[in-house]
């Protein structure tokens, strides 16, 4: 195939059930590329970018000029595994699955795996994978090699989106309520948190010995991106979350202020496609006197009260309770790390 000057052209594309996130498959005079462009109309965009193959005939060098002008390039003939004359994609035969936390995504062709971006592909210079490609080419990792791996999490991704396809909220619903009533009594408000937006989030409150007790249901249903990298193979233990905020009863203004703030933090990891840790400190705001928020997960320690939660779609859910902290506070768990930290017992009660 003898090189042009065509633009670039999109043949195919698709949005992410969740996360602010445009699949799209684009061919220039050399190559397709498979892209994930995340938050695309944000003050700071970003694009994971894979090979797929090459359409003109393969070269033995990098193409530096190329890429120098900010245009894709075609792999070099050591790392592709098809026709070095090149070959084509039918658009028609393109679809795109998503993977269950919904920041990466696997590209098919007639049913077929052909390229994949991971969640991880944003980490140390890796892109994807791609059938076409083989070894650790620098713009695509062969795909075989782990095909089998990736074909079973499809398959299951598959199954965990059809999911939301029933009726599955009353059941949600019902399953959260009966745990957060052993908790915390009878509930006694129920507020929508999604603003419509899917998943359906809801934040659930009631109170028990002169503490009031706030906490979500259906944050859980979809997993936080980026668990895996730093969990490996425990991560299904740590993917899937609520959220908890209690306070006193002489403190209730304080959940009313919060309600916005929980809202908004159930939404951080799909929104900066990151996770919500044990641990995990996030600057504040909301109520004076309060300069941040330290995540407790109730798992890390039996001296965290949590409720009785079934598994989540077979995985382990887990009660992140929001501590409000001053700055004294702060500087002191900078001094001494969150274990020592949590040593005291005022320090690891979730009571604000």
């Amino acid at each position: 195939m003898e090189e042009s000057n065509m633009e670039p052209e999109i043949i195919f594309e698709d949005w992410s059930p969740v996360c602010d996130i445009q699949a799209f498959v684009e061919k220039n005079n050399r190559a397709y590329y498979f892209y994930l462009w995340i938050n695309p109309e944000s003050k700071e965009p970003s694009i994971r970018s894979c090979w797929i193959c090459n359409r003109a005939p393969s070269s033995d060098m990098f193409n530096a000029v190329v890429m120098k002008k900010g245009e894709a390039p075609s792999m070099p003939k050591e790392y592709v595994e098809h026709d070095h004359k090149g070959m084509e994609l039918a658009a028609d035969s393109l679809s795109v699955h998503w993977f269950e936390e919904s920041d990466g995504a696997a590209l098919l062709s007639d049913g077929k795996i052909i390229a994949i971006i991971p969640g991880y592909s944003k980490y140390e210079n890796f892109h994807g994978y791609s059938i076409y490609a083989k070894g650790k080419g620098p713009y695509a990792w062969g795909l075989l090699p782990v095909y089998e791996k990736f074909e079973k999490d499809i398959k299951e991704a598959d199954e965990f989106w059809r999911y939301f396809e029933t009726d599955y909220w009353a059941a949600v619903q019902e399953k959260h309520l009966h745990a957060l009533n052993e908790f915390m009594g009878r509930y006694e408000a129920y507020y929508a948190i999604d603003g419509d937006h899917f998943p359906p989030k809801a934040l659930i409150q009631g109170r028990k010995d002169h503490v009031v007790y706030g906490i979500t249901c259906g944050v859980s249903l979809i997993p936080m991106p980026g668990v895996e990298r730093v969990y490996g193979h425990a991560y299904k233990e740590h993917r899937r979350m609520e959220l908890g905020f209690a306070c006193r009863e002489e403190h209730e203004e304080y959940m009313n202020k919060m309600l916005g703030v929980i809202s908004g933090i159930a939404d951080i990891p799909w929104r900066k496609l990151t996770f919500i840790d044990h641990g995990t400190l996030l600057p504040f705001n909301g109520i004076e006197g309060y300069d941040y928020i330290l995540f407790l997960n109730a798992r890390s320690s039996e001296k965290i009260p949590m409720p009785e939660y079934k598994l989540c779609m077979g995985n382990t859910l887990n009660l992140i309770w929001i501590k409000l902290l001053t700055a004294a506070d702060y500087t002191a768990l900078s001094e001494k790390g969150l274990d020592a930290f949590l040593e005291d017992p005022a320090n690891i009660s979730i009571i604000n």
